[in-house]
């Protein structure tokens, strides 16, 4: 993973073929990988998750920035992980000094760079959340609704990964639905697994009849 740049380049007309087939393989032989599901999602469908639209997601987002606003101890750099199409990209842009906004996909980058526009200094980094190295710290990382596609046997990398991007007095806020039942179709134990390296120091359930979540907030420990 490079450091984050501009948006990606314009896509090649065969590469919406390439995402589809690859994606029906993933699907067919369980691969477990997930850029081309998403690369073709995007592709063909735009805001495949309706964030434009949803006012399940518009109020989640509007919960999650009044939540950084609150409990951020710095203002200087953001970082979003799993972008999608940037509805909340650009909300954060208007609130931090600058931000990168990173997803696993190509072609959510650039929809992003379509929607968020000149607000804000922005940068782009294409990655998947294990694979994350940017070479530089963040006041606020953000989790939205994202962790739940990595394996919790991957949860040390991720910790590594939040370890490294996190500065000193910064924040993690992961966004997670509230579904704790063995049969949940995603692994939503993540408050878990970051809260054995990290301290919880926030945590906020929402109500919702279709899909409840929280909003979980952690720091740093305080070294004894």
């Amino acid at each position: 993973m490079t450091a984050p740049s501009s948006p990606p380049p314009k896509r090649s007309p065969l590469s919406a073929l390439w995402f589809e087939l690859g994606y029906a393989f993933d699907r067919t032989f369980k691969t477990g990988k997930r850029q081309a599901e998403f690369e073709h999602k995007y592709r063909k469908h735009g805001d495949y998750f309706g964030y434009h639209t949803k006012p399940y997601e518009l109020e989640k987002y509007q919960r999650t920035l009044e939540t950084a606003l609150r409990l951020r101890r710095g203002r200087g750099a953001a970082l979003e992980i799993g972008c999608s199409v940037g509805v909340f990209t650009k909300m954060i842009a208007h609130e931090f000094d600058a931000v990168t906004a990173s997803d696993i996909s190509a072609e959510a980058l650039r929809i992003v760079a379509g929607n968020v526009g000149s607000v804000g200094h922005m940068s782009y980094a294409q990655s998947d959340v294990i694979s994350l190295n940017l070479n530089k710290q963040f006041d606020v990382i953000f989790a939205a609704e994202v962790l739940m596609y990595v394996r919790e046997a991957d949860g040390p990398r991720v910790i590594e990964v939040f370890e490294q991007h996190l500065k000193p007095d910064g924040v993690i806020i992961e966004v997670t639905q509230a579904d704790r039942s063995p049969n949940a179709k995603f692994f939503h134990g993540w408050d878990r697994v970051l809260g054995s390296h990290f301290a919880v120091i926030s945590r906020e359930g929402v109500v919702d009849e279709s899909r409840p979540y929280e909003i979980v907030v952690y720091a740093r420990k305080v070294k004894a």
